[in-house]
């Protein structure tokens, strides 16, 4: 739980805020304000909300259900697994969404004698870029799918939940969503080359959203060890999670 390192009230409503050593942009939880410490900068970009479906009972019974899906669990696993901790994050997210192009030259060698193969790998993309550095969360399993979005409104936010605040700003995010989808495209054009001679990427970012997220945190005990579990409460989907050995 985020604590109150010393006395800086919200710019909106008075309210204190609470945040981490670290967090660049705030979201006061008595007003649902969204500004920026440096009070010599300001928030200008949209602040959205993936609404969460999966309240306290919900999504026990999604856990219990999701302990006796699948063929790599243990099969007293329902029985016995016990969840011991749940908790609803609101994390905060940069969605960045770029154009990419990509140029490359390479040597193909795996059908015969090298071949010079010259190409271009284009690609647009809504890039989720997770806006904490201290937060142990699935990033690369999270994935964007058909969720109600709406403007960011504290009315919908449960009051046993926590909203985190962002450590990173738009232009980090910027920098990270670009870099992430460089090292993609390499990715790709190494399944096209056995060796690259030449490579370049130009990106164009076309906009970014500022969006929190619900995930459930889920700790759970089975034969005295415990587990973890990350619950997409807007999708009603796992996006990671410990399973114990058959």
């Amino acid at each position: 739980m985020p604590e109150i390192l010393k006395e800086i009230r919200c710019p909106h409503c008075g309210a204190p805020l609470k945040f981490d050593k670290g967090d660049i942009i705030f979201t006061c939880q008595y007003c649902g304000y969204t500004g920026v410490f440096d009070v010599s900068k300001s928030f200008t970009f949209e602040h959205s909300l993936f609404v969460n479906q999966l309240d306290k009972d919900m999504i026990e019974n999604f856990v219990r259900d999701w302990f006796s899906e699948g063929f790599l669990k243990p099969p007293d696993l329902r029985r016995r697994g016990k969840i011991v901790e749940k908790t609803l994050l609101y994390i905060p997210l940069w969605i960045v969404s770029l154009n990419a192009l990509t140029s490359y030259e390479g040597y193909f060698e795996r059908l015969g004698p090298s071949v010079v193969r010259r190409d271009t790998i284009k690609g647009s993309y809504d890039w989720v870029v997770v806006a904490r550095k201290s937060t142990l969360f699935p990033e690369r399993e999270y994935h964007l799918g058909p969720t109600l979005k709406v403007p960011f409104d504290i009315s919908r936010i449960e009051k046993y939940s926590i909203v985190l605040n962002s450590e990173i700003g738009s232009e980090e995010a910027e920098e990270r969503a670009v870099e992430a989808v460089k090292s993609f495209h390499e990715y790709l054009v190494r399944r096209e080359v056995d060796k690259i001679i030449s490579i370049r990427t130009e990106a164009k970012v076309l906009e970014k959203n500022y969006v929190h997220a619900p995930v459930w945190q889920i700790v759970y005990e089975y034969k005295s060890k415990l587990y973890k579990l990350y619950v997409d409460g807007a999708r009603k989907e796992v996006i990671v999670g410990d399973v114990p050995e058959v």
